[in-house]
């Protein structure tokens, strides 16, 4: 075995592709360019060669600001190759948040789109920073000190730093919240896991051409030697993407496989239902947000040959579980109440349990788990422990005593956040989140199963919530808020009857129902999830509409 197999450095599953399919596309940009797995090998030992030449060393920290490209993953693999930890802030959560993230990451080098570098020039701390590149023009040093092409080193080949596996690889910064920033502290350690258990929940063939928005599954990619297409879209507006043109590229490029969150697929069934053609898919994962059965039909009569699978994790675990098509909707069928989505049952690298749902840390007492677990059908928050699932967050020991729960020998559970049980076959059914639970005159609601009841299969209404507004008497108020793109105002009241005699016939009493047509508010990062605490506010500062909740009679 050679020096480079033996390091635990994550990037050796890169050098072993490149020995075994060196002459196979390795990323195919959304212009068409087409780097092989002995190009990307190469290009990367460019770019190390120049960072190292720029002053990286071992366990440096480097801020990236550089959007799904192929330039992301050359940078990406050279700091990982260099033995440095790659630093990620997710550009939607704003230039303020993006500027005291990277701060709080104390970098020693910044590697960016010209728009980041204006970010970082009015932050005294990271304007100092020895280590600056810019993929675009530099005039003078601004707005950093290299361009890309300055760094690049046409050298002979790069030796693999050894990491230990206990050395941060990875750090991603995803909050857009006040307070201090919580970062994943991805190890050498913890990406080894999880490319063994995605390998072994989404097995690949050896010559499926993959389409995944989600870089993680790019990285698996890379390692397992699947050629990796780039989409030719805007990733901080996924619900926007153009359909017609991922199909076409699709086409272009013999995608086989794609994974990507839930209004990415409805925007492909969409051009395939207009152009009235069948695609050569597959298999598609999805995931990121809950799947309605609404969207699952549509997506299998627009691509009915294809494996649909329904993929649930997070930032900190990923995957957790999953499940398919055929399942999920023969579940809903046999399912007389709406009782949450299913996400299947744990992959087998992961052991889950539920536990109160509880604000604040947990810890475990004497007792164990024998006083705090759940059992099957019981409703709480879901708690997982693996060798892929992330063990702390970076510098941010509040953080961590917050979301993690350790046994007395050391191992790790992650509080998900999301509510659910269970069932007797161990699958688990997803409810909600923790902090969207509504608390109505002591009694604990679930805003998701709110949602789902109110939905039904109604196809006209785009996207419902639930939200608790604080009342000095119940505690809580529910409030129903459904969009839809119904014009008149006649049929807009048909969907809120329609809404409203769903959640009577299940017993739901709610405290205010609210028609618009302007969008409910969605997290930036994948448009799927509603985002409670920017729609709460909504309802607050718009007076008229609050004072039509007050006097709503339901």
């Amino acid at each position: 075995m050679t020096k480079r197999e033996a390091a635990k450095n994550v990037l050796r599953y890169l050098a072993k592709a490149e020995r075994r399919c060196g002459g196979r596309a390795s990323l195919v940009g959304a212009d068409g360019e087409v780097w092989t797995f002995s190009d990307l090998d190469a290009r990367v030992d460019w770019m190390a060669a120049g960072l190292r030449e720029e002053g990286v060393e071992p366990g440096d920290r480097v801020i990236i600001m550089v959007p799904m490209s192929l330039k992301l993953y050359q940078v990406l693999l050279a700091v990982l190759k260099l033995g440095a930890v790659a630093v990620f802030v997710d550009p939607w959560v704003g230039a303020a948040q993006i500027a005291r993230f990277a701060a709080y990451a104390e970098p020693r080098g910044f590697v960016g789109v010209g728009k980041s570098h204006v970010v970082r020039l009015f932050n005294k701390q990271l304007r100092t920073l020895p280590v600056t590149v810019t993929t675009g023009r530099r005039v003078c040093c601004v707005p950093a000190r290299r361009m890309w092409s300055e760094v690049v080193r046409f050298d002979g080949p790069v030796e693999l730093y050894p990491n230990r596996p206990e050395d941060t690889a990875l750090i991603t910064f995803t909050s857009g919240s006040s307070g201090m920033p919580k970062g994943a502290d991805r190890t050498h350690r913890f990406l080894a896991a999880q490319h063994e258990a995605l390998n072994q929940e989404f097995p690949y063939e050896d010559d499926d051409v993959d389409l995944p928005t989600f870089p993680v599954f790019s990285l698996n990619n890379l390692a397992n030697g699947i050629t990796t297409v780039i989409p030719d879209m805007d990733f901080r507006n996924v619900a926007d993407v153009d359909g017609a043109r991922i199909l076409e590229q699709m086409k272009e490029s013999g995608v086989t496989t794609a994974t990507a969150s839930p209004p990415f697929f409805d925007r492909l069934a969409k051009a395939l239902e207009v152009s009235g053609e069948e695609i050569g898919l597959r298999r598609i994962l999805t995931g990121g947000a809950p799947v309605t059965d609404g969207q699952l039909r549509r997506w299998r009569e627009a691509m009915p040959e294809t494996e649909i699978i329904v993929i649930y994790g997070s930032t900190e675990a990923e995957p957790v579980a999953h499940i398919g098509l055929a399942e999920r909707l023969s579940l809903a069928k046999k399912s007389s109440n709406a009782a949450g989505f299913c996400v299947g049952r744990p992959a087998g690298a992961i052991s889950a349990k539920v536990i109160p749902i509880r604000r604040g840390p947990v810890v475990l007492e004497r007792g164990g788990w024998k006083e705090l677990e759940l059992g099957p059908g019981e409703v709480g928050e879901l708690v997982v422990s693996g060798d892929h699932v992330c063990q702390r967050y970076f510098r941010n020991p509040e953080a961590t005593a917050e979301n993690k729960i350790v046994e007395d020998d050391g191992r790790v559970w992650h509080r998900m956040g999301d509510t659910g049980y269970l069932d007797e076959k161990g699958r688990f059914w997803l409810t909600g989140r923790v902090h969207s639970t509504i608390i109505r005159d002591g009694v604990t609601i679930q805003a998701q199963v709110v949602e789902q009841v109110g939905r039904g299969g109604d196809e006209r209404i785009q996207r419902i919530a639930a939200v608790g507004m604080n009342d000095d008497g119940l505690g809580e108020r529910l409030v129903v808020v459904v969009e839809t793109d119904v014009a008149s105002s006649v049929g807009r009241d048909e969907v809120l009857f329609g809404v409203r005699a769903r959640l009577k016939e299940s017993e739901i009493e709610i405290d205010g129902l609210v028609c618009r047509t302007e969008p409910i508010p969605v997290d930036p990062r994948h448009n799927s999830k509603v985002d409670y605490g920017v729609l709460r506010g909504q309802l607050l500062q718009d007076k008229e509409r609050s004072r039509r909740v007050e006097s709503l009679e339901v």
